[in-house]
């Protein structure tokens, strides 16, 4: 189990990454500020987010959305979130594992009500603000509004 305290994690926005007609933001927490150089390459936050965005975007999905790979105190994560409707977010959390030839892979968690931690949920509201003041302030989600809302992105500390 984690302590009982709170020390920031720093934040960086990676380049987007594209997943089955989808466009997503990309970030990678730090618990350890020191592991701040061991960002992955896109087609590799492309392969594991298509893990789970296997096929292309559904009726009332948007093609845009952003994940969170957060090397935390106790595993790695990955966040995987699209914009659904209007005004909803459709969220899915996957922990690493090592799969039986040594490769990681993101499998559900065993506790699977779990939506985010504190420091996650920091950019979740970033997210959620991006979103309403790029596509919902224009009442549109047409390419321009999207884009708009995919570069806007965090970096900082959490």
């Amino acid at each position: 189990m984690n302590p009982l305290t709170y020390v920031p994690r720093l934040v960086k926005a990676l380049p987007p990454v594209h997943v089955n007609g989808r466009t997503l933001k990309a970030y990678a927490m730090f618990a350890d500020p020191e592991r701040a150089d061991d960002v992955p390459k896109p087609e590799w936050l492309e392969r594991h987010a298509a893990t789970v965005l296997s096929g292309p975007p559904g009726e009332g999905d948007h093609p845009a959305g952003f994940l969170i790979l957060h090397h935390g105190m106790e595993g790695t994560y990955l966040l995987v979130s699209q914009w659904y409707d209007a005004d909803m977010l459709k969220h899915w959390v996957r922990g690493a594992v090592t799969d039986a030839e040594g490769n990681t892979v993101f499998a559900p968690l065993a506790e699977r009500d779990l939506i985010a931690c504190v420091w996650e949920l920091e950019v979740v509201k970033y997210e959620r603000d991006a979103w309403v003041n790029t596509v919902l302030a224009r009442g549109s989600a047409d390419r321009d509004a999207l884009d708009a809302y995919l570069e806007t992105t965090f970096s900082g500390w959490v």
